[in-house]
């Protein structure tokens, strides 16, 4: 049965025994900042996204039904997925879908978003 390196180590203790030494168990801890900078560059934190700029601005595409839809994902990068709770608003912003779009599009780095799936 394989066991962690703490597992391990506190079975040694239990047992008189002493410590695994590994290469990962000898070398320096890594730094916060120097993690936080590969992290950045990996999913791209810095940059403007369309899924940070969609939250920012959600009240001034949906006005006042935003409180009552919420964005889940964008899909493929052309998708916006939105949850609503009722069929009525739904309903409502399948009618007014043309309109978000144009709103969602005029929205920097959102431009390739070219359609609206509401869920219920």
């Amino acid at each position: 049965m394989k066991f962690s390196k703490h597992i391990e180590d506190v079975i040694a203790d239990f047992r008189g025994l002493p410590h695994t030494v590994s290469a990962s168990s000898r070398r320096e801890p890594t730094s916060l900042d120097s993690i936080m900078v590969v992290l950045q560059e990996k999913y791209k934190l810095e940059k403007p996204s369309p899924e940070r700029i969609l939250v920012e601005n959600w009240e001034q595409v949906f006005g006042k039904l935003a409180g009552r839809c919420n964005p889940v994902r964008i899909k493929d990068d052309t998708t916006l997925i939105i949850s609503v709770n009722n069929q009525t608003l739904r309903s409502e912003l399948q009618f007014m879908k043309r309109s978000f779009l144009k709103k969602i599009n005029a929205l920097e780095h959102c431009s390739k978003i070219t359609d609206i799936v509401i869920r219920s």
